[in-house]
């Protein structure tokens, strides 16, 4: 930066820092703290499901005891129908005593109602037999229900087979293993453990309702501090770059005006004030909408999606094209509403031979640009004697106006001001080519 750095560069450029910094802070900030929305739980979810699974596993438990509970009579009932209870291999006929009857023979069972009578206890026990570790696992091991469950395990192992023989020696095998067991304390264990398990089923149900997680934050291209860490670091590269812009500039004009020192020594006066005009009309350095809108983009990417870190990325991207466009867009509509201004600026530092004041009265406001359209076509040397011209007529001016003050001021003389209504030179004015 140097003397030639303009008062509304440097405005620009803290404006645009103090923007980024603040754009950037919120954006950080609330990428930061995004949190996932909040999701049922799938934890309570499975939770439930595992409850709700093993109270209906206790429910068919209990059901096969209750059914076998109630078809071990009717078993008995149809075994004894069926001669189950005599023994499959007769014992040796005792001799025959003499003035006695020989005790009448045992009749053989009979094998088409032997097994289809102990079917229907086999398949309860078959259900049955699995639940015992859940229903100790629930109630606990009970003395009085152990027999009983015993007595299931070992009807459950009973293998009938295909022919007759060995299926009445199944059904004689169950008949043996349920005949005198307690089921109806397995019946009672199993409707304890059912009503445990659906009152805890319930209350996992119930939980499940309102149990609720933050859903974790989606994976994007990028991970989230790199996404978060290269959008920060492309916002710090445009005010880089728009510092830079700004040096630039000021050193270009530096680069101009202090050669056209020597010059105007010379007499070439007319060369430096024509430059300060040149230089007067060039737009300013610096890209502050590059910066402000790299760090509003991302600072509204950060608000509207704040779960995926690369939008914030894209959205810097974005926010500095448009900012870009919006800052040229501005500029091509100011055209030359501060020229005047600048060139006053510059001529403040450069005290050029030839006044830019004076040079500056002959071009009417708001016909500027039809002033540089005609100027701007100029070879250097033209520029300089236009210049020098202009302001020779300004100074031709003044005098008149004073030598006309002289002889009827005007009222303002009269109060000690020295120029006449309106402010400024004397209208009259102007450049050739007008």
């Amino acid at each position: 930066m140097n003397v030639y750095t303009r008062r509304e560069e440097m405005r620009w450029t803290i404006i645009a820092l103090t923007a980024l910094v603040l754009s950037f802070g919120g954006a950080v900030v609330r990428l930061v703290t995004a949190e996932g929305r909040l999701i049922p739980d799938p934890a309570a979810i499975a939770a439930a499901k595992a409850a709700e699974t093993k109270a209906q596993q206790a429910k068919a438990c209990q059901t096969a005891a209750d059914r076998l509970n109630t078809e071990i009579p009717v078993f008995k009932a149809s075994a004894k129908a069926a001669r189950l209870a005599a023994t499959a291999t007769p014992s040796a006929t005792p001799p025959p005593v003499k003035g006695k009857k020989p005790p009448p023979k045992e009749k053989e069972p009979d094998v088409d109602l032997a097994w289809p009578s102990a079917l229907p206890s086999y398949k309860q026990v078959k259900l049955l037999a699995p639940c015992r570790p859940l229903v100790e696992g629930v109630t606990g091991a009970k003395p009085e229900a152990a027999r009983g469950w015993e007595a299931v395990t070992s009807a459950a192992a009973v293998a009938p087979g295909e022919d007759y023989k060995s299926q009445v020696e199944a059904a004689r095998k169950l008949l043996a293993a349920l005949g005198e067991a307690p089921v109806d304390k397995v019946l009672e264990t199993t409707k304890e453990t059912e009503a445990t398990l659906k009152k805890a089923a319930d209350a996992e149900q119930e939980k499940a309702k309102t149990a609720q997680v933050r859903e974790a934050l989606p994976k994007g291209l990028l991970s989230r501090e790199l996404a978060v860490g290269l959008g920060v670091l492309i916002g710090v590269l445009t005010l880089l770059a728009s510092f830079l812009s700004v040096r630039a500039a000021a050193s270009r004009r530096l680069q101009t005006l202090l050669p056209l020192r020597e010059a105007a020594k010379t007499g070439n006066s007319g060369m430096q004030a024509a430059a300060l005009l040149t230089l007067a009309s060039q737009h300013n350095g610096g890209e502050p909408g590059l910066v402000i809108g790299a760090g509003v983009g991302g600072l509204v990417a950060a608000f509207v999606f704040p779960l995926d870190a690369d939008i914030f990325v894209a959205g810097v991207m974005v926010g500095l094209l448009l900012g870009l466009g919006f800052q040229w867009t501005v500029r091509m509509f100011e055209g030359l509403s501060n020229w005047r201004r600048r060139a006053t600026e510059l001529a403040d530092i450069e005290k050029p031979a030839v006044p830019i004041v004076l040079v500056l009265s002959t071009v009417h406001l708001g016909r500027e640009p039809e002033f540089w359209a005609f100027f701007s076509k100029l070879s250097a040397q033209e520029q300089a004697a236009t210049v020098a011209q202009l302001a020779s007529q300004a100074e031709e001016q003044i005098l008149a106006a004073a030598d006309a003050g002289a002889a009827q001021p005007y009222p303002q003389q009269a109060m000690g001001q020295g120029y006449p209504p309106g402010g400024g030179y004397p209208p009259g004015g102007g450049y050739p080519g007008r």
